[in-house]
């Protein structure tokens, strides 16, 4: 049985996960609930759950600023959130994941099937998190280049420069200005959490898709899609519409 501690401002969001906790984990165990940040650091500390689920946009702290007053952080973290523009960063080696609100209970088996599975790897090194080496990737990707990690090497690219991103399978094919392409053998969702961060920047406007928004040049209303400035037309999925039509102003 794993112990789980899920960390929501808002109730009706924690009692959401609860029952979906309840319900469809049952190698989960619920040892506390916190509408607290700061309870839940204490909560965290005494407790030593093996899951933390996350809320990201909480009032007092933030969800990065309470990981960086824990004592004990050796759990495997998934955060939570109904704001995309967090877009969730730094997910190592899936080491880590998230959960956008309202939340699915399919997404939620996967994650949970991905702590259990590195628990049975019974590898501590590599599948506890360590919430240092998490914030300070945090705070050099965000604000310098990006990594792109290939087959052949580490690329450092300005994040001004890449026009789009689409999943490949578990990789992800990066269109950059004035270059060719770049395959990275890194999944989309880890560099969703990392460039769309920049609020107003980068969106996932598909679930195979990444857009550089100052690369967009024209809206296809016809057809739900974006042509960006290299002629690259892309489309943009039924959930991800209304977050686009608000970042055009419509």
């Amino acid at each position: 049985m794993l112990r789980a501690i899920l960390v929501d401002d808002e109730p009706r969001g924690l009692s959401a996960l609860k029952l979906l906790v309840e319900k469809y984990c049952p190698d989960i165990k619920i040892v506390a609930i916190c509408t607290s940040p700061i309870n839940a650091i204490e909560q965290i500390n005494s407790y030593h759950p093996e899951i933390v689920f996350l809320d990201i946009n909480m009032p007092e702290m933030n969800g990065f600023e309470m990981l960086s007053k824990l004592d004990w952080n050796k759990f495997h973290l998934i955060f939570t959130t109904a704001h995309q523009e967090f877009a969730l960063k730094a997910l190592k080696s899936n080491a880590l994941d998230y959960l956008l609100k309202p939340i699915d209970k399919i997404e939620l088996n996967r994650a949970v099937e991905k702590v259990k599975k590195k628990i049975e790897q019974k590898d501590d090194t590599q599948n506890l998190i360590r919430i240092e080496t998490f914030l300070k990737d945090l705070k050099l990707e965000h604000f310098g280049k990006i990594k792109i990690h290939s087959r052949y090497g580490i690329d450092a690219i300005e994040p001004s420069t890449i026009i789009s991103l689409e999943s490949k399978s578990n990789y992800t094919h990066f269109i950059i200005e004035d270059r060719e392409p770049l395959i990275s053998t890194r999944g989309l969702k880890d560099y969703e959490f990392i460039l769309c961060a920049h609020k107003n920047y980068f969106m996932r406007v598909h679930h195979s898709y990444i857009i550089n928004l100052r690369k967009v040049q024209r809206y296809m209303k016809s057809s739900d899609s974006v042509v960006m400035h290299n002629n690259q037309k892309i489309p943009i999925s039924k959930s991800r519409k209304e977050e686009f039509i608000k970042w055009l102003g419509l």
